[in-house]
């Protein structure tokens, strides 16, 4: 039972060290379904579905633990954090673009390492945490001869924000400047334009801000086209245009509005949430699934072990029973010869024993209680003990146990004197049984003495006692 025991566990162990924990157990495969969903997420970020595209990017994020490519774990951190940026969750946006800039380091591409410092610096300037976004603006243009057109161009128009702030407004002027030449697409113009208007309308150079800001691309973006509106608000204030400035103000509820509604259909935190719920729901039910095929499968191996053991105790059983049976045919063979000495006898049974019990080891519970094997094995004791007898050894030590197995023996070598010992209504003693015995041997009493190992007297008393209950001349 202890090898069953030891052999289930080991199976038990072996299942759950095969059971896959997770689904891709591979970087190329969580590589490539990473690219599809980041690929998917892009395709529906154009098409503004951004609910849609936040679970693609969740699904890719599981799979970062996985995937060694530094340059895809980058881009699925940074767009992640882009959405959370965009959506007003800036506290969650920092840490994904922190994520992301992690990432970009372990690539040592200094264009990765800028863009996700620069969107830092984005979420920062909205956080109202300018300290910590200059910071990191400054970082970012230590490595400005290696960088693109572009983000030279947006930490240049975000340094010369931080000047207009501190009302350094020459230095703020030429470095806006410098963000306007090196940009080379609308949004980067747009924003260098519209920072530099602001700067104008500081230094109070009403018309040249008015020029810039007729300079700013009409696009889409809802961002540049809310800077630009500002912008002309603060100019038609500052020439006591206050019905215009109302107007402007008008739009610019609007616009705040349009981004407010944009934001709501952006619920990023919400859906987040809402996906992290149900993948851990989903890999809860996959493990147990994955739990209940385990202990299905333990029962059917475990059920399947139990019917092949009792199957082999069951022969095991039966063989030991078709050599107990050999052994008690040869024993009655054996104790029915009159010319049987005891000695040959104890021999033969010692041998026979012998494989008997190496056959009972083999066996557990109800299949080791066999009777016929008990019976042997009282006969066995009651031949040790005449031998003992014939042999003179002590027998001091042997008591009721023996003296069954004795009366057994002689009901098979000698009925007569089994009747005389094994009678009910002498009830003898063992020690009293074992005297007979001797005597029906004819052996002295000082040979009696040293067998029982007892004094004269003892021996007398048990001489006196048996005369008492049956007539010892009768067994000899």
């Amino acid at each position: 039972m202890r090898k069953l025991l030891i052999l289930l566990t080991v199976m038990m162990l072996a299942i759950f060290a095969c059971t896959p924990e997770k689904r891709v157990t591979t970087a190329e495969s969580a590589e490539w379904e990473a690219h599809l969903h980041l690929d998917s997420a892009i395709e529906y970020i154009d098409h503004q579905r951004y609910e849609q595209a936040m679970i693609q990017l969740k699904t890719a994020e599981k799979l970062l633990p996985v995937i060694k490519n530094d340059s895809l774990c980058y881009r699925i951190c940074l767009y992640i954090g882009w959405m959370n940026e965009q959506a007003g969750v800036h506290e969650t946006a920092l840490d994904y673009e922190q994520m992301a800039k992690i990432y970009a380091d372990a690539t040592e591409n200094r264009h990765y390492i800028v863009n996700a410092m620069i969107h830092q610096v984005n979420t920062l300037n909205n956080m109202g945490n300018t300290d910590e976004g200059r910071r990191i603006n400054e970082m970012a243009i230590n490595q400005y001869d290696s960088l693109e057109q572009n983000q030279k161009s947006t930490l240049l128009c975000n340094q010369a924000y931080y000047l207009m702030l501190d009302d350094s407004l020459q230095e703020a002027e030429r470095i806006a400047y410098q963000a306007a030449m090196l940009a080379e697409d609308s949004a980067s113009m747009g924003n260098a334009l519209s920072v530099l208007s602001r700067i104008m309308l500081h230094k109070g150079d009403e018309q040249q801000a008015q020029v810039l800001m007729t300079m700013i691309p009409q696009t889409e973006n809802l961002t540049l086209r809310y800077n630009r509106l500002m912008t002309e608000s603060d100019l038609q204030e500052s020439r006591g245009d206050y019905k215009g400035a109302l107007q402007t103000q008008k739009l610019l509820r609007q616009m705040s509005d349009s981004i407010a509604q944009q934001r709501a259909a952006l619920d990023i935190t919400r859906v987040q949430t809402q996906f992290d719920h149900q993948w851990h729901q989903r890999r809860s039910a996959e493990r147990s699934f994955k739990l209940s095929l385990l202990i299905i499968f333990m029962l059917l191996a475990m059920g399947g072990i139990i019917y092949i053991y009792f199957r082999r105790q069951q022969m095991h059983h039966q063989e030991f029973q078709q050599h107990i049976s050999a052994v008690r045919s040869d024993m009655n063979h054996l104790l029915t010869l009159r010319n049987t000495r005891i000695e040959d006898l104890k021999m033969a049974l010692d041998d026979r024993m012998t494989e008997i019990e190496e056959m009972k080891k083999k066996l557990t519970g109800q299949f080791a209680e066999d009777q016929m094997y008990f019976q042997i094995k009282n006969i066995k004791k009651g031949v040790d003990v005449l031998s003992a007898i014939l042999n003179n050894e002590n027998i001091s030590q042997y008591g009721r146990e023996e003296q069954q197995g004795v009366y057994q023996a002689l009901w098979l070598t000698n009925r007569e004197l089994a009747a005389q010992l094994d009678n009910p209504d002498v009830q003898l003693t063992p020690k009293e049984t074992f005297f007979c015995i001797m005597e029906h041997f004819n052996i002295p009493d000082d040979k009696k003495i040293d067998l029982f190992c007892c004094t004269e007297q003892a021996l007398r008393s048990t001489k006196s006692r048996l005369n008492k209950k049956m007539d010892l001349k009768s067994i000899h």
